[in-house]
Protein backbone atom coordinates (compact mmCIF):
# COMPACT_ATOMS: atom_id res chain seq x y z
CA UNK A 1 0.00 0.00 0.00
CA UNK A 2 1.45 3.60 -0.97
CA UNK A 3 2.28 5.84 1.94
CA UNK A 4 -0.21 8.52 0.34
CA UNK A 5 -3.10 5.97 0.72
CA UNK A 6 -2.01 5.00 4.01
CA UNK A 7 -3.14 7.98 5.83
CA UNK A 8 -6.65 8.46 4.57
CA UNK A 9 -7.11 4.83 5.62
CA UNK A 10 -6.20 5.10 9.08
CA UNK A 11 -8.31 7.92 9.41
CA UNK A 12 -10.82 6.68 8.46
CA UNK A 13 -10.52 3.59 10.38
CA UNK A 14 -10.04 5.78 13.94
CA UNK A 15 -13.38 7.37 12.59
CA UNK A 16 -15.30 4.39 12.86
CA UNK A 17 -13.84 3.76 16.13
CA UNK A 18 -15.02 7.00 17.37
CA UNK A 19 -18.49 6.42 15.85
CA UNK A 20 -19.24 3.57 18.02
CA UNK A 21 -17.42 4.71 20.99
CA UNK A 22 -18.03 8.47 21.37
CA UNK A 23 -22.05 8.42 22.32
CA UNK A 24 -20.20 5.99 25.93
CA UNK A 25 -17.77 8.98 26.07
CA UNK A 26 -19.85 10.89 26.30
CA UNK A 27 -21.89 10.23 28.69
CA UNK A 28 -18.85 10.10 30.93
CA UNK A 29 -18.77 12.41 34.53
CA UNK A 30 -15.97 13.88 33.73
CA UNK A 31 -17.93 16.18 30.83
CA UNK A 32 -14.90 16.04 28.68
CA UNK A 33 -15.17 15.42 24.67
CA UNK A 34 -14.79 12.01 23.69
CA UNK A 35 -12.62 12.77 20.72
CA UNK A 36 -9.88 15.64 19.19
CA UNK A 37 -8.72 16.04 15.58
CA UNK A 38 -5.86 18.22 15.19
CA UNK A 39 -3.48 19.43 12.49
CA UNK A 40 -0.25 21.13 12.47
CA UNK A 41 2.63 22.07 10.84
CA UNK A 42 6.05 23.23 11.55
CA UNK A 43 10.24 22.01 11.40
CA UNK A 44 11.99 18.35 11.20
CA UNK A 45 15.45 17.94 11.72
CA UNK A 46 17.02 14.15 11.67
CA UNK A 47 19.55 14.93 14.44
CA UNK A 48 21.24 11.51 14.35
CA UNK A 49 24.25 12.37 11.41
CA UNK A 50 25.24 9.37 9.79
CA UNK A 51 28.90 9.72 9.29
CA UNK A 52 31.16 7.23 8.82
CA UNK A 53 34.43 6.33 7.39
CA UNK A 54 35.78 10.24 8.44
CA UNK A 55 33.16 11.89 6.11
CA UNK A 56 30.67 13.93 7.28
CA UNK A 57 27.04 12.64 6.20
CA UNK A 58 24.10 15.19 8.15
CA UNK A 59 20.53 15.82 8.11
CA UNK A 60 19.58 19.42 6.44
CA UNK A 61 16.19 21.43 8.49
CA UNK A 62 13.36 20.28 6.77
CA UNK A 63 9.31 20.69 7.12
CA UNK A 64 6.38 18.94 8.43
CA UNK A 65 2.65 18.09 8.41
CA UNK A 66 0.55 15.94 10.24
CA UNK A 67 -2.92 15.24 11.18
CA UNK A 68 -4.45 13.12 13.68
CA UNK A 69 -7.52 12.10 16.00
CA UNK A 70 -7.22 10.67 19.72
CA UNK A 71 -9.53 8.78 21.27
CA UNK A 72 -10.34 9.87 24.67
CA UNK A 73 -10.81 6.90 26.81
CA UNK A 74 -11.01 8.64 30.46
CA UNK A 75 -10.19 12.48 31.74
CA UNK A 76 -6.35 12.20 31.39
CA UNK A 77 -5.87 9.34 28.97
CA UNK A 78 -6.51 8.25 25.29
CA UNK A 79 -5.64 6.92 22.02
CA UNK A 80 -4.44 8.82 18.93
CA UNK A 81 -3.84 8.00 15.16
CA UNK A 82 -1.64 10.22 13.45
CA UNK A 83 -0.26 10.49 9.91
CA UNK A 84 2.64 12.89 8.96
CA UNK A 85 4.69 14.30 5.99
CA UNK A 86 7.90 15.75 5.80
CA UNK A 87 10.79 16.51 4.05
CA UNK A 88 14.78 17.11 4.24
CA UNK A 89 17.70 16.60 2.39
CA UNK A 90 21.07 14.68 3.36
CA UNK A 91 23.81 16.18 2.60
CA UNK A 92 27.75 14.65 2.02
CA UNK A 93 26.33 11.32 1.24
CA UNK A 94 28.31 10.42 -1.90
CA UNK A 95 26.51 6.31 -1.93
CA UNK A 96 23.48 8.37 -3.02
CA UNK A 97 23.08 8.81 -6.71
CA UNK A 98 20.35 11.97 -7.92
CA UNK A 99 19.20 14.38 -5.30
CA UNK A 100 19.65 14.14 -1.75
CA UNK A 101 15.76 14.96 -0.62
CA UNK A 102 13.81 12.75 0.95
CA UNK A 103 10.03 12.41 1.77
CA UNK A 104 9.22 10.75 4.82
CA UNK A 105 5.86 9.40 6.01
CA UNK A 106 5.19 8.54 9.34
CA UNK A 107 2.08 6.61 10.32
CA UNK A 108 1.88 5.49 13.67
CA UNK A 109 -0.98 5.08 16.91
CA UNK A 110 0.36 6.44 20.56
CA UNK A 111 -0.79 6.57 24.08
CA UNK A 112 -1.43 9.80 24.91
CA UNK A 113 -1.38 10.71 29.02
CA UNK A 114 -2.69 14.94 29.62
CA UNK A 115 -3.27 16.82 33.14
CA UNK A 116 -5.98 19.59 32.28
CA UNK A 117 -5.86 22.76 34.01
CA UNK A 118 -8.64 24.96 33.78
CA UNK A 119 -7.49 28.21 33.27
CA UNK A 120 -10.14 31.27 33.38
CA UNK A 121 -12.29 30.31 30.25
CA UNK A 122 -10.27 27.99 29.19
CA UNK A 123 -7.87 24.95 29.86
CA UNK A 124 -4.38 24.55 29.51
CA UNK A 125 -3.47 21.00 28.87
CA UNK A 126 -0.02 19.50 29.03
CA UNK A 127 0.46 15.91 27.52
CA UNK A 128 3.17 13.09 27.14
CA UNK A 129 2.47 10.06 24.70
CA UNK A 130 4.50 7.22 23.00
CA UNK A 131 3.83 4.57 20.67
CA UNK A 132 4.80 2.85 17.29
CA UNK A 133 4.02 2.43 13.80
CA UNK A 134 6.28 2.88 10.55
CA UNK A 135 8.28 5.16 8.83
CA UNK A 136 8.51 4.89 4.72
CA UNK A 137 11.26 7.19 2.73
CA UNK A 138 11.11 8.01 -0.32
CA UNK A 139 14.07 9.26 -2.49
CA UNK A 140 13.05 11.85 -4.77
CA UNK A 141 14.19 11.33 -8.26
CA UNK A 142 14.16 7.62 -7.44
CA UNK A 143 11.90 5.14 -7.75
CA UNK A 144 12.24 3.23 -4.80
CA UNK A 145 10.54 3.39 -0.96
CA UNK A 146 11.47 1.67 1.45
CA UNK A 147 9.40 0.99 5.00
CA UNK A 148 11.02 0.49 8.82
CA UNK A 149 9.35 0.67 12.13
CA UNK A 150 9.69 3.81 14.12
CA UNK A 151 8.88 4.38 18.01
CA UNK A 152 7.82 7.52 18.81
CA UNK A 153 7.59 9.68 21.93
CA UNK A 154 6.96 13.21 22.31
CA UNK A 155 5.38 16.32 24.57
CA UNK A 156 2.57 18.91 23.74
CA UNK A 157 0.80 21.98 25.07
CA UNK A 158 -2.77 22.62 24.40
CA UNK A 159 -4.53 25.82 25.18
CA UNK A 160 -8.69 24.84 24.39
CA UNK A 161 -11.36 27.35 24.79
CA UNK A 162 -15.07 25.50 24.04
CA UNK A 163 -14.16 22.65 21.12
CA UNK A 164 -11.40 24.91 19.37
CA UNK A 165 -7.85 24.82 20.57
CA UNK A 166 -4.05 25.41 19.89
CA UNK A 167 -1.14 23.28 20.53
CA UNK A 168 2.28 23.35 20.50
CA UNK A 169 4.07 19.61 20.54
CA UNK A 170 7.80 18.05 19.85
CA UNK A 171 8.35 14.12 18.78
CA UNK A 172 11.28 12.14 18.72
CA UNK A 173 10.59 8.89 15.81
CA UNK A 174 13.35 6.35 16.20
CA UNK A 175 13.97 3.97 13.14
CA UNK A 176 16.62 1.85 11.68
CA UNK A 177 18.49 3.68 8.52
CA UNK A 178 20.11 0.75 6.70
CA UNK A 179 20.12 1.79 3.06
CA UNK A 180 22.43 3.12 0.75
CA UNK A 181 25.37 1.66 2.71
CA UNK A 182 24.67 3.27 6.22
CA UNK A 183 23.76 1.54 9.38
CA UNK A 184 22.36 4.10 12.11
CA UNK A 185 19.90 4.64 14.91
CA UNK A 186 17.85 7.37 13.41
CA UNK A 187 16.31 10.45 15.66
CA UNK A 188 13.81 12.47 13.46
CA UNK A 189 12.78 15.48 15.75
CA UNK A 190 9.34 17.31 14.52
CA UNK A 191 8.53 20.43 15.86
CA UNK A 192 4.87 22.06 15.25
CA UNK A 193 2.14 24.22 15.91
CA UNK A 194 -1.31 23.73 15.08
CA UNK A 195 -5.56 23.76 15.88
CA UNK A 196 -7.70 21.09 17.65
CA UNK A 197 -11.25 20.64 17.08
CA UNK A 198 -12.24 18.50 20.09
CA UNK A 199 -15.94 16.91 19.16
Amino acid sequence: MKPRIILPVLIAALAIVVATFSPLSAQSSFGYQGVTFGGAFGGHWGVSDLNQSGTTVDWRLGWAASADATLWLHRFGGLRASGSWAQDSLRGATSLSGRGKFNKFYYDGAVVLRYPIQAGTGTFTPYVLGGGGAVSLHQLGSDETWTKFAGNFGAGLEYRVGRIGFRAEGRDFVYKFDEYGFDKTQHDVAWQGGLTLSL
